[in-house]
């Protein structure tokens, strides 16, 4: 769907995804755009810390060279979620926000701590692939179903705290432009709590 909003000036890597996006949500009258894109998704290749912030800010630097090329947009808020390595690595953030939503009844392992350095190989169901981990951890398999529930328990500062590369930025950006009742820090527990 991307592919038919056109912009003017040919953009590189994740600036034409970017302004695509930006472009659509202004012209269907959006007034919040969350840009999502995994920042690793090269299978078996684990980077470090500093080559992880190194490809994050080469990513957000894209994304905003996107953002920039589109007028007439000024009206839409902007967020970039730039998951480490994948969606189910914050999603692995809250520990006590997965044992609400785990299978009971299956055998399942610890929470790892630094869910951000997880990587493996994703065939191996052993390994440190953020989805096997996800799946060793909650016996459940990441649908979008189980992400929304890990999504309405979890303590959005202490996934930040455990994801603090990529998902405090995020949290931080999503606050910037969240109305100041819910932008407020410590609003983010769990519901019902």
């Amino acid at each position: 769907m991307l592919g038919r909003f056109g912009v003017k000036a040919k953009l590189e890597g994740h600036a034409d995804r970017a302004a695509k996006a930006l472009a659509l949500a202004s012209t269907l009258g959006f007034d919040v755009l969350v840009f999502v894109k995994d920042v690793d998704r090269e299978g078996g290749v684990k980077k470090s810390a500093k080559e992880r912030a190194a490809k994050l800010e080469t990513m957000h630097h894209e994304i905003e060279e996107g953002f920039d090329a589109v007028k007439n947009a000024q009206g839409v808020a902007r967020v970039k979620g730039t998951p480490c390595r994948m969606i189910e690595a914050w999603a692995l953030g809250d520990p006590v926000a997965l044992n609400e939503v785990a299978d009971p009844r299956a055998k399942r392992e610890p929470c790892p701590p630094a869910p951000e350095e997880l990587w493996g190989d994703k065939t191996d169901p052993a390994s440190g692939y953020p989805k096997n981990v996800f799946a060793r951890v909650t016996g459940r398999e990441a649908t979008a179903e189980v992400l929304e529930e890990i999504a309405r328990e979890a303590d959005l500062d202490e996934v930040a705290r455990r994801c603090p590369q990529s998902f405090a930025p995020f949290l931080e950006e999503l606050r910037a432009v969240a109305s100041p009742a819910r932008a407020t820090p410590g609003t983010t527990k769990r519901r019902g709590k």
